[in-house]
């Protein structure tokens, strides 16, 4: 193999494809980047059986063919080239030589005959979403993921569509998250994929709809593909069956409070000063007519906060883990959020206070009256 690209092109593209490579195996070919220089094209992939990703730069091919190299080592020799031209080749023994500006680095390349094929799903159920949409919704719900590898459906976000509706789940034990976003024209289909591959996804999609080509999502009954602008990504799916979570969606609210986001994100974060590991402490909601009083205290020290608020219900005293509720606030995204109560030891829901396309839940934990 023997090709010229330019350093630029490839140094934006290797970070995305070496976190597809395995960091810990005993397989080395899963541990490498996949290198095959063809047509006019140097192609990349980082597969390690969940998850891989493939991409293409434009290249000047000389001499085609394929080859598997560190992915660490490569990146790193890559990225501390000169700026400019660089030329890429391997002898007959595989080893790979680098050069450009007078500088030149070798490693050692091995044969791609062992290198997984990624998986075949041309034919299977398939939709178009917006990129910055996909985006925003993935942002708001992935804080959301069970950490408990004991139940692997709940480490992974469920993406359902139904009903003209795109759904995105994701929840644990003690939260969730959830948004909703109308998407007509699609095709009906449910599926969960892995926390991981989603934050590739999300690192890749486009901030800007007006100049990002749409999503394009296909399946069959174990994996996914991503197509976004020149990356493709495939993902195992996560078998199992996702819990009715629209089941756990509180009703027959009984208290509903109105905040300032950013006062009440605020008041959070110094209760988050004092907590840890060691001093977890539940935050105390007391809720009056028109004003919110937060408390936390603990052996570090003590928060006390009076916050103003739009209250209608019952007044109520509730207590929080705090990181889950700075969570949930931190994604809302309008000046005020909405808090509603059924009772001090019942599921809270956290919505914007202008519409109802994200939800957040959360349990409330004990705290003295």
């Amino acid at each position: 193999m023997k090709i010229t690209c330019q350093k630029t092109d490839l140094t934006e593209v290797l970070p995305n494809v070496a976190k597809a490579a395995s960091a810990k195996t005993p397989m080395e070919a899963l541990a490498a980047i996949h290198l095959c220089a063809e047509g006019q094209e140097l192609i990349l992939t980082g597969y390690d059986l969940e998850l891989g990703i493939r991409t293409q730069i434009p290249a000047a091919v000389e001499e085609g063919g394929t080859l598997l190299t560190d992915s660490r080592l490569f990146s790193e020799l890559v990225r501390r080239m000169p700026d400019g031209v660089l030329t890429i080749e391997t002898d007959d023994h595989l080893k790979i030589t680098i050069t450009g500006s007078g500088t030149s680095c070798q490693l050692p390349g091995m044969r791609a005959d062992e290198y997984p094929d990624l998986p075949d799903i041309e034919q299977g159920k398939g939709a178009v979403i917006p990129q910055s949409l996909f985006k925003n919704m993935i942002d708001q719900t992935i804080y959301a993921v069970s950490l408990d590898e004991t139940k692997p459906i709940f480490t992974g976000e469920l993406i359902e569509m139904t009903d003209d509706v795109l759904n995105i789940v994701a929840l644990d034990n003690y939260r969730m998250a959830i948004r909703t976003e109308p998407l007509p024209g699609q095709e009906p289909m449910k599926f969960v994929v892995p926390a991981k591959a989603l934050r590739e996804i999300e690192h890749l999609l486009g901030d800007d709809e007006k100049n990002e080509a749409p999503c394009r999502i296909r399946l069959d009954q174990s994996h996914a593909m991503f197509e976004i602008n020149h990356y493709v990504v495939y993902t195992r799916l996560l078998a199992g069956e996702f819990i009715n979570y629209r089941r756990s969606i509180p009703e027959n609210v009984k208290t509903e409070l109105t905040l300032n986001r950013r006062e009440l994100m605020d008041s959070l974060e110094r209760c988050a000063l004092l907590i840890s590991e060691k001093n977890k402490t539940a935050v105390r909601f007391q809720l009056e007519d028109d004003r919110l009083l937060i408390n936390c205290q603990n052996v570090v020290g003590s928060v006390d906060d009076v916050l103003s608020c739009e209250m209608t219900g019952e007044k109520m005293v509730i207590g929080f883990n705090n990181r889950y509720l700075l969570d949930a606030v931190r994604v809302v995204q309008s000046d005020k959020v909405r808090l509603m109560l059924t009772a001090a030891d019942r599921a809270v829901k956290i919505m914007e206070a202008d519409g109802d396309g994200s939800i957040a839940i959360i349990m409330p934990v004990q705290v003295r009256r």
